[in-house]
């Protein structure tokens, strides 16, 4: 029998860089040590100390950047499938490995509900009372490092959860003929999820949590304005407060063009939006709610995932990213391309460019 992983990011991550960049940066990764690591002691204070700068709104003292956090999620909390293989989550949902993006998926014609009618008399919550969380922790131990900052991904928010049960087409139509089923149901999936939180922020140690819910695709985002302020805006300030209350920062991911809801994104109190992809008007965001939320990624313009690109296009990129969006603070680092040679190049030149971003304070 294989020694316990303890952190569920771990085959999540190694089975996604295999898909992305192949099996010898996956086996690379899968191999890395865990636990603590060293910083550039040229840095003036720790990544960690720099981020909760970047996230407090004021001005870091470099550039944050990918590499700053540590991904972790304890094998306890089965949102989706465990150990990213085929198989059920603790809802029941069945998922299923998708080798070519090395992830895993609601299983197309498997879904639970067909509507939710009587919703309340088949969705069993988990019993998250009969979990041992003091084991899992002290299993968790080993993953920590006290330069870097903790990120815990919590998957499957509540509409994730609603088309988990009843796929997208259904799910969407829910909204428009059942919304008073999908109020219930996200307030009861919102219950759910801040006993989950006051479980991960009581017994690990937790500096921010990153919180999933896609709301939109590369066109706009799912929900009309109005209908977002009734469902989302209360249940995400209760959610958010939660992370508050238990002393971690927000990290809100929702892909795609979802710009329209980044106004009550900053009134229910999210700390950190990812990944703000560039199909949003960064620049109006930036201007009118910089501010208020910091932004993570900004770099997933589609030339820079071509194997065409060259060096010099794709540090002047990193240049100009870091210029437009680190202004002031509030940015995080963090190129969307799967070319792991570009990455590289782009990653290289935040770092280099970042040191000397903020010594004129832009």
């Amino acid at each position: 029998m294989s020694e316990r992983i303890y952190n569920s990011m771990t085959p999540i991550m190694v089975d996604m860089i295999t898909a992305i960049a192949g099996v010898e940066i996956g086996q690379r990764l899968a191999n890395a040590p865990i636990g603590p690591t060293s910083f550039d002691q040229t840095l003036p204070i720790t990544p960690k100390e720099n981020m909760k700068l970047m996230l407090e709104r004021k001005l870091p003292r470099y550039l944050p950047m990918a590499g700053d956090t540590i991904a972790l999620a304890p094998d306890v909390i089965v949102e989706r499938s465990p150990n990213n293989v085929t198989g059920a989550d603790w809802f029941g949902c069945l998922w299923t490995f998708v080798p070519s993006i090395g992830a895993t998926m609601v299983k197309p014609g498997t879904e639970m509900l067909d509507s939710l009618k009587n919703w309340k008399d088949k969705v069993v919550f988990p019993d998250l009372e009969s979990i041992d969380w003091e084991e899992s922790a002290a299993g968790m131990e080993k993953y920590y490092d006290p330069n870097r900052m903790s990120d815990w991904w919590l998957s499957i928010g509540p509409f994730e959860r609603l088309h988990c049960f009843l796929g997208m087409q259904n799910a969407l139509i829910s909204l428009i003929e059942e919304e008073k089923n999908v109020a219930e149901f996200f307030e009861a999936m919102t219950d759910y999820k801040i006993k989950l939180i006051k479980k991960l922020t009581t017994h690990y140690k937790v500096d921010m949590i990153n919180f999933h819910d896609d709301w939109g695709n590369n066109h706009d985002g799912f929900f009309p304005p109005e209908m977002f302020k009734r469902l989302f805006v209360p249940n995400m300030k209760r959610i958010v407060d939660a992370v508050h209350d238990g002393g971690a920062y927000f990290n809100l991911h929702s892909d795609g063009r979802v710009e329209r809801y980044v106004p009550y994104m900053v009134e229910f109190g999210v700390d950190l939006w990812n990944p703000a992809q560039s199909v949003n008007d960064l620049a109006m965001i930036k201007r009118e709610y910089g501010k208020h939320i910091s932004l993570s990624g900004g770099m997933d313009e589609l030339w820079t995932g071509r194997d065409t690109a060259d060096e010099e296009s794709l540090r002047k990129f990193a240049r100009e990213k870091a210029d437009f969006l680190g202004k002031g603070g509030g940015f995080f680092g963090n190129p969307g391309t799967f070319n792991m040679r570009n990455k590289a190049i782009m990653n290289d030149e935040l770092k280099k460019y970042g040191r000397q971003l903020y010594e004129t304070n832009i």
